[in-house]
């Protein structure tokens, strides 16, 4: 959908800054509507958890990150947080981010202007089924108009759209993806559709004049649908991984970039069928800007800061290792003390934020353990493991847990069209940090950390 044709599984953000912008005050807004009824999508949450990531990289401090998720995301909240919160202390040279992942869908529209009278709109929480001038309609619903208007009302001039979501759709709402790259076979369409619901043309959410404050990028084009996984919208998967990717190489990518990665992304892991195409509308400035990311250089990332908290509410676990130094090419060999049996996981985080899952692995992918010293690489593995690039420090966190969670299990990284892991390791994602972070709320949970530095070996 083009911002002229609201979609869901909104992604706004806008984050087209300068690096002479880099004190400017930013705001990210995140809506997830996961739970309507007889309509429930999978994986909203985890488009949550990505965009949280999405909006440290772009520079957005957790205190400027508002989140409405679920019950929080009524109409009224929704509508409060646009055209208060997300204004409130906001100056033309700032960025905010808005987000929404769920439902999108069509209404009647019989306001002067939109010839088709038929309007886009976002399936909130409170969403309910009415009749309006003996029309099927919906209530509680952010139309595109009303969305567009809220929009322009935003004092910053540098505002990106980014949809995860469709208004085209049928009934029908689970689908074969094609093949099994994300580690699940099927998704769900991210459209509500209704007895009595208008077809037809929709208006556009205002005509393109040059001067508009937003670019957008939206999951699909207006006669396609948008597709939710257990693993979080292929869309959202496929522009964090452009966000996260350009992050870690120092790049910064511009909204057609991200255009071109998604449309890769979503490709890879879909059939003709359920294959949809992202496109790009709003302020042709934005959509060719670059994005002001922070680069994830030096440790310490999202992804690092969201484990080592993680590991912070557990029962203490010694890891103890080789050195708190290493040489690239050095052997890794770890121990963890098992205080009693359950189930370990060993990541790694470097200092470009990328977790890797160390164990479980493809050589030793059941991760069931006693109570003693675990010892990694075990002697299953029949390999070992040497220090590599990047540079700099790098963060070993080990969970055990009573319950069974396997992040090898849980990983996408790595996977062929069957699903089967080719790849020895994996790395951790937001469905592996969901399931720990449901863990560490009960008792039979504990982390340990340590730290390492990877240096330049001998030439």
């Amino acid at each position: 959908m083009r911002l002229r044709a609201l979609a869901v599984g909104l992604i706004v953000s806008a984050a087209l800054l300068t690096a002479s912008q880099a004190e400017a005050r930013s705001k990210a807004l995140l809506i997830g509507v996961a739970d309507v009824p007889n309509n429930a999508l999978p994986g909203i949450d985890l488009d949550i958890d990505n965009m949280k990531k999405v909006a440290e990289i772009m520079g957005i401090k957790p205190g400027d990150i508002k989140v409405l998720f679920n019950q929080e995301a009524t109409y009224v909240n929704v509508k409060q947080a646009l055209t208060v919160w997300v204004r409130d202390g906001v100056e033309p040279q700032d960025h905010v981010l808005i987000y929404f992942s769920g439902h999108g869908t069509r209404v009647p529209d019989p306001s002067p202007g939109n010839v088709g009278g038929v309007d886009d709109a976002l399936v909130l929480h409170d969403v309910e089924r009415v009749r309006i001038d003996g029309r099927a309609s919906l209530k509680n619903v952010l139309i595109g108009h009303e969305f567009g208007t809220a929009l322009g009302a935003i004092p910053s001039h540098n505002v990106l759209v980014l949809v995860d979501a469709c208004h085209s759709g049928s009934a029908t709402r689970n689908l074969s993806l094609g093949n099994e790259r994300l580690g699940v076979g099927s998704g769900v369409m991210k459209f509500f559709s209704y007895p009595g619901m208008p077809t037809g043309q929709t208006r556009a959410l205002k005509m393109a004049s040059g001067d508009e404050n937003y670019a957008a990028l939206s999951a699909a084009r207006d006669d396609e649908f948008a597709v939710g996984t257990e693993q979080g919208g292929l869309f959202t998967l496929g522009v964090v991984d452009a966000i996260v990717g350009a992050s870690r190489d120092g790049k910064h990518p511009t909204v057609v970039d991200l255009r071109t990665a998604a449309t890769t992304f979503i490709a890879a892991h879909t059939d003709e069928q359920s294959r949809h195409h992202p496109v790009a509308d709003g302020n042709e400035r934005l959509i060719k800007g670059e994005l002001a990311l922070i680069p994830l250089r030096d440790g310490q990332g999202p992804t690092w800061q969201s484990l080592a908290a993680l590991a912070a509410q557990g029962q203490p676990l010694t890891v103890s290792g080789t050195g708190h130094e290493l040489k690239v090419g050095q052997e890794i060999a770890l121990e963890v003390a098992v205080p009693r049996p359950g189930y370990l996981n060993v990541v790694t985080v470097d200092s470009q934020d990328r977790a890797t899952v160390l164990y479980p692995n493809k050589f030793n992918a059941a991760n069931e353990v006693k109570a003693g010293a675990f010892k990694f690489p075990t002697a299953e593995m029949n390999f070992v493991v040497r220090a590599a690039e990047p540079l700099g420090p790098s963060l070993v966190v080990a969970f055990l847990t009573d319950k069974p969670v396997n992040l090898l299990e849980l990983g996408v990284e790595g996977r062929d069209t069957a699903g089967r892991m080719q790849q020895a390791f994996t790395e951790v994602n937001a469905r592996s940090t969901r399931a720990l972070t449901v863990e560490a709320r009960q008792s039979g949970f504990s982390a340990g950390t340590t730290t390492v530095t990877v240096q330049r070996g001998a030439n």
